[in-house]
Order: structure tokens, then sequence, then C-alpha cells
């Protein structure tokens, strides 16, 4: 008995090998699933406009929606998703073009596009009052175009280093792009994927090499999707930027951002507090632009604190 358990566990070990060194794709589905499963999460899906959106769900109590950014996908949320859900139904989707979601080149991708968009995905999954509403990024531009758009909806906003605050101090991003160079958001190599992350995160988070290496694939595959919405979103960003859409925002609104945020200039936090009168900025030292990856348990306990205090 003895020799079969050792056999059968021998079996077990050079399976998990093959498949995290030859099978990338299937290691990073695995991974996933159970950050999901830690996180009280499960994936739905629903077709949106005849477009098939892949979201996450789970937890119970008022809905928590959470937008991802450019380039980014829901699983951004899975690590701090632990410590919301005992707290709220908390409710994450790939947004067209990104993640496990549909892709079109035709589709609209301005901020006001994808905040309609957003509304329309919401009914259909009957969530349609008393939202919570976060964002990162992109995804806090788009909540504060959705809150300009559909304030009766929300309870509070959450924006973590939103876009379109063009009244900032000009981040490092901005300043690459006005000199002409590479968007170190769109990776076009293993060596630019590396640079994307060490772009957005002062700690980097730990990717093993062989799902970095089907990331980059995945990255590389998208770039010129990624190109088109950039443009899109920075364009509308200037038309109709966020210190316009948030002024009459009367929801409680909680603005994070870090100190080290090299995409967006984290001076946007006291900008929009200024603006928005229901609102309270924290900056946190020494994080980059993603805190809720970064740090989620602290990123979440500034959000259940800021919902007892309101």
């Amino acid at each position: 008995m003895k020799k079969i358990l050792l056999s059968i566990f021998a079996i077990i070990i050079i399976g998990l090998v093959i498949i995290y060194f030859f099978m990338p794709g299937t290691m990073f589905g695995i991974v996933k699933k159970l950050e999901r499963k830690a996180g009280g999460l499960a994936q739905k899906s629903v077709i949106v406009n005849g477009m098939n959106i892949q979201y996450l769900e789970g937890g119970s109590g008022d809905p928590l929606v959470l937008i991802h950014g450019f380039g980014a996908n829901k699983d951004n949320w899975t690590r701090i998703s632990k410590f919301l859900t005992p707290h709220f139904n908390v409710i994450a989707p790939d947004l067209p073009g990104f993640g496990e979601s549909g892709k079109n080149r035709q589709e609209k991708y301005t901020i006001k596009d994808q905040a309609v968009f957003l509304k329309r995905f919401l009914n259909k999954i009957n969530i349609n009052k008393s939202i919570h509403l976060g964002g990162n990024s992109m995804g806090g531009n788009i909540a504060g175009q959705y809150a300009s758009l559909y304030q009766e909806d929300l309870k509070s906003l959450l924006l973590i280093a939103p876009g379109g605050v063009v009244s900032s101090k000009p981040s490092e991003l901005f300043q690459m792009l006005k000199n002409g160079e590479q968007n170190p958001l769109v990776a076009r190599s293993a060596k630019e994927y590396e640079t994307l992350l060490s772009f957005v995160f002062v700690k980097k988070p730990f990717i093993p090499r062989p799902i970095k290496g089907f990331l980059v694939a995945e990255a590389i595959k998208n770039q010129d999707l990624n190109k088109k919405i950039f443009e899109q979103i920075k364009d509308s960003s200037l038309n109709n930027p966020m210190e316009s859409l948030v002024k009459n925002i009367k929801v409680p609104t909680l603005i994070v951002w870090g100190a080290k945020d090299r995409v967006l200039h984290s001076s946007g936090a006291k900008i929009l507090e200024a603006i928005m009168k229901n609102s309270k900025a924290i900056v946190l030292e020494n994080i980059g632009h993603a805190p809720m990856i970064e740090i989620p348990e602290e990123t979440a306990k500034l959000v259940l604190d800021f919902h007892k205090k309101k």
C-alpha cells in the first residue's frame, strides 16, 4: 500500500511539473480559480448587445461594482475581494475588449461609451440601484462618467487613481508620450512586459516564469486593440475631463492614490477632493498605480472604514 501511495504521489508531482512548465495557460487557469475561490468569487457570463461579457461575483450585501483599468481585467480585484465579500456583493466585469470578454475592433471605447455599456451590463444582471461603484485608472474615469450620467443609481464611489484628471501635474507616462516615446502600458515583447510591471508597481507581484510567458503572449496578441483603446480613452478624457464629470456628484466618494504612481500623477487626488464636496482623498506612501493589488488588505480596510463612517 505504501508503494502504491508513493507511486500515486510521484505521478501527481510529475503531472504538476509538466503543467507548470509546458502548459502555462492551464497553470494560469488553475491559479486564477484558486485566487477567485479565496476571494469568494465565481465566474459568470452574460450577453450584452450581442457581446459575451465575463464577470466575477460573490459575497452578500449591497452591490459593489469594481471596474478594472486599461490593459487589465476582472482578476485585478480578486486579491482585495476576500476582504470585501463578507460585506458586499462584489461584481467585477471584464469590459469589452479586455480579459475574457468579447473583443471587437469596431466597438467604441470612449469613456462615455464604456459607461453606457456598463449601465446596460448592470441592467442585464438586475443591478440598478443602491450601487457602490469603484474603479481603478481607466475604470475610475468610467466610474466618474457613470456617476455623472446615472447618479441616482449610486450609494457611493471609490476612485483608485482614476484617469482623466487633466489639471493634475503631468505624470511620467504622459511626459513620455509627449516626448514621442513608446507607451510603456502597451507591451510588444517580454522585455517591454517587464517594463510595464515596473512602471505600474513599486513592489511587483510575484508571477511564476511560465505564467509570465503566457501573459506576455496575451499582451503581444492584444497590442493593436490596446493601442486603439488607449487613444480613444485619452482623447475622450481631454474632451470631457474628470473635473467636469464629478463637479456635481453628491454621493460619498473615497479617492485612493499611490504617491509613487508613474501612470497618473497623485496630485489628482487633492484636485478631486476639492471639487467633490462629499469626498475624502488618501494618498499612500511608497505605493504605485494599483493599490488594490499591491496592498489589498490595507486598501480594503480604507474602503470598509470609509463606509463605517459615512
